[in-house]
């Protein structure tokens, strides 16, 4: 098994985190229209923005990346965590790059005010076993979007 380390992501990682979001949009059929190095800094790395964003090294190459949010749910009483997205390219699969970006969001979390953490997932096997295998518990909701604001 290949050393993975888990870093913060800076801006002039948008190329990778880009290439890396391409790649997990095509496996799970999503549009790739934003996956573009520009759409990433002026969004992810927004002077403003809210994410967390980590990234997977192998090698000293990143291989994956997590992004996570703090928002507010009065079903659980107040802070919560937003995993929005772990991403795993192909060079990282099955090295746990997946599970080390998922601990270390954990470990984000627990950090900040949040007394959970929530997520959806995209249904791939390997998805579905590490968040099983974490201790998650699957619910059944509806995802809803609205797309061009």
């Amino acid at each position: 098994m290949t050393d993975i380390t888990i870093r913060a992501a800076r801006p002039r990682d948008a190329a990778d985190i880009a290439r890396l979001s391409k790649e997990l949009n095509e496996v799970v059929q999503d549009s790739t229209e934003h996956c573009t190095p520009e759409y990433i800094k002026a969004t992810l790395f927004y002077h403003d923005a809210s994410f967390h964003v980590l990234v997977a090294e192998k090698d000293g190459a990143p291989v994956g990346y997590a992004v996570w949010h703090a928002y507010y749910d009065s079903g659980h009483g107040g802070a919560g965590a937003w995993l929005a997205e772990v991403c795993v390219g192909r060079e990282g699969r099955g090295e746990g790059a997946g599970r080390a970006l998922f601990e270390a969001v954990v470990e984000d979390v627990k950090d900040s005010p949040a007394t959970f953490m929530m997520w959806t997932s995209s249904e791939t096997d390997a998805a579905e076993g590490l968040y099983e295998s974490s201790g998650g518990k699957a619910k059944t909701v509806r995802r809803w979007e609205l797309n061009g604001l």
